[in-house]
């Protein structure tokens, strides 16, 4: 058997299986860390350039780190923090757990650790779990190429790595889809159940991890979303009904709610099921908190308008106390939140989100704090800078309501291009930087050649490019009607031609390059950006405003309790409900691998990270272009009337 799996032979991996080999009896940790050290040894040197996660085990143990663990120790840690670095996922191959039976899915990591593609396949298509075991797969062939070096040399070995890493995350999706044909209802418990051999993960974990929008915008993850959503209300459930019971809470009652067994029909329930129902769910907290933040925005603008006064002339008002209170309920929220065991201080950081609202609760209480140790001196002088602050912390908030546009389907997108239009535009600033300084010092050095510094010279230097980039002539010191010299005038020209025309026509264009771009896949981006926001409210206390202390006790309450944290994105099943999952699975797996030798469904071998198809982009940069020419001649035509000067 040993001779087999590392000789790459599925045909012979198979014999030893049909000759009556237990899998259980011949793999334990020992035997797989001898396949581990086998494998690497026997090795040809362009192979082991592949070895990714070997390195990095290597790379551990040479720095000193998990001294006193296995290989095997180190390889799990590996797995669990280098590969999957934004959710906290337990050591598969844990020291403290080593008596855990292993199986396919270990043989499958093996394989694809050590490059041996065929045994992959096999282990991929012999075992259970396809969809958690693919997209993992996936991530691991992903992994792996994006650690080679990006050179010509790793090429051709990077391009087969994204390949086989495509065709995985592809087969995770035919499973789902096939799941899905057959049935609906089960398909939204397969996504969730809970995968022992996988450390407990689910299928929608998996997808997260792997952060594929393709595979969690398909309609499938969308359904099963859309249950989550709603809770135990029935997911048709209009969006004015919901509305109408947010303002008017007794209309709650006349609500559809559904069961837990069967969410595909109406069971009756008592009015404090409809109650807890109906305020436990993730759609409930979110039109909440979205007429709390709004109620939050009106009451510090009315604070920031009629209340800010020196405290020798008003005291503090009652919309300053209460948003003191207000804001500070949400600072123990966002502690909540970082202290929460089920997400990594670092993910949590990683959201700027987190961090706006770490700055607004931390400016406002500082600034509040101030306020009031200010004297009656200083205050005369200065306290404009508190009304500043608290502008800033206004500011802020508005921005903060940005993040709830991404669950409404059409406005969603539109947040995303936004987002990637800022690092379009940091691109132009950067390069407008250079040309600015370039012709400002020129300018001014010709203009006014005996300035002496002061902070006004650096700010010349700077506006007088940009508005003129804006098209705005100013007179800056330099007399009204005065006449430049000609060397100035074509100087000028100059750089109207390369800013205002060219650099400014390239951002536009860039602009409509990333609206394309994101417009293509909109649908794609809401589903995958969706997905965050659901399991953010899932998890949120109950509570709109102020009240969100009591929602906040509850949670401390429970902990205290040891009440078990449970979701909805990952569950358990138990007897017949089990076995009707893992036979859905199986016929699904069934039938893919039947439709694929029928070539019903075909693998695509095209890479994701291959060159984009720009033809249209060019298209349309070139209409652009050519509707330029009137401004170029224009520019032409100032140029010659300089120089007849």
């Amino acid at each position: 058997m040993d001779e087999a799996l590392l000789s790459d032979d599925a045909d012979a991996v198979q014999k030893e299986l049909d000759s009556g080999l237990q899998l259980s009896e011949y793999l334990n940790r020992g035997t797989l860390q001898h396949l581990y050290n086998k494998a690497f040894e026997d090795a040809t040197p362009k192979q082991r350039e592949t070895y990714v996660f070997n390195h990095l085990v290597e790379k551990c143990l040479d720095q000193g780190k998990y001294e006193g663990h296995t290989v095997l120790h180190v390889l799990g840690e590996v797995i669990s923090q280098d590969l999957i670095q934004d959710h906290e996922i337990p050591n598969i191959y844990d020291d403290e757990n080593s008596d855990r039976a292993l199986g396919l899915h270990d043989l499958l990591i093996w394989a694809i650790a050590t490059g041996k593609v065929k045994l992959a396949r096999f282990f991929w298509n012999l075992g259970s779990d396809q969809i958690v075991s693919g997209l993992v797969a996936s991530m691991m062939f992903k992994f792996a190429a994006d650690h080679l070096p990006n050179d010509i040399y790793h090429a051709d070995q990077r391009a087969d790595l994204f390949k086989l890493s495509k065709e995985y995350r592809q087969l995770a999706l035919l499973v789902i889809n096939e799941c899905y044909r057959l049935d609906k209802k089960e398909t939204s418990d397969v996504q969730v159940k809970q995968r022992g051999d996988w450390v407990h993960i689910a299928p929608l974990d998996a997808i997260d991890m792997a952060e594929d929008m393709e595979v969690m915008g398909h309609a499938a993850c969308q359904f099963t979303l859309d249950n989550i959503w709603t809770g135990r209300m029935a997911s048709n459930t209009p969006t004015w009904k919901l509305m109408a019971a947010t303002v008017c809470p007794p209309l709650l009652f006349f609500l559809e709610y559904v069961g837990d067994e069967d969410p595909a029909h109406e069971h009756d329930t008592s009015l404090w099921d409809k109650v807890k129902f109906y305020f436990t769910a993730p759609v409930t907290k979110f039109m909440y908190s979205v007429v709390s933040h709004v109620l939050l925005i009106l009451m510090f603008s009315y604070m920031v308008l009629f209340e800010v006064r020196p405290q020798s002339k008003q005291p503090v008002g009652w919309a300053e106390g209460l948003l003191v209170f207000w804001i500070a309920i949400l600072g123990l929220e966002e502690i909540r939140q970082m202290v929460d065991k089920r997400i990594l201080i670092q993910t949590w950081i990683s959201n700027a989100w987190n961090i706006l609202d770490v700055i607004i609760v931390g400016l406002f209480e500082i600034t509040f704090i101030v306020r009031l140790c200010l004297d009656r001196d200083f205050e005369k002088q200065n306290f404009q800078m508190i009304r500043i602050l608290y502008c800033l912390t206004l500011i802020f908030l508005c921005v903060r309501m940005v993040p709830m546009f991404y669950l409404n389907k059409n406005m969603g997108p539109k947040i995303v291009m936004i987002r990637k239009m800022v690092g379009d535009v940091v691109f132009f600033l950067s390069v407008l930087a250079v040309v600015a300084v370039c012709y400002g010092v020129t300018r001014l050095a010709l203009t006014t050649p005996k300035n002496e510094f002061t902070p006004s010279i650096v700010q010349k230097v700077f506006l007088i490019p940009y508005w003129q980039l804006h098209e705005q002539m100013l007179d800056l010191e330099e007399g009204e009607g005065t006449e430049l010299p000609w060397y100035v005038d074509v100087m000028e020209a100059g750089y109207m031609l390369l800013v205002a025309v060219m650099l400014v026509e390239l951002q536009v264009g860039l602009f409509e390059y990333t609206i394309e771009r994101v417009q293509e896949r909109a649908g794609m981006y809401w589903s995958y950006y969706r997905y965050d926001m659901i399991q953010e409210y899932q998890d949120r206390p109950l509570g709109p405003g102020p009240l969100l202390v009591f929602g906040l006790l509850w949670k401390l309450w429970e902990v205290f309790r040891g009440v078990p944290a449970s979701s909805p994105f990952r569950r358990t099943f138990s007897g017949k409900v089990e076995a009707n999952l893992q036979e859905l699975e199986r016929k699904a797996v069934t039938n893919v691998q039947m439709k694929l030798e029928k070539g019903v469904y075909k693998l695509h071998a095209a890479s994701e990270h291959s060159p984009p198809d720009t033809r249209g982009k060019l298209g349309s940069l070139r209409e652009r272009m050519a509707s330029m020419e009137g401004e170029m001649e224009a520019i032409k035509s100032l140029i010659q009337d300089y120089t007849k000067k």
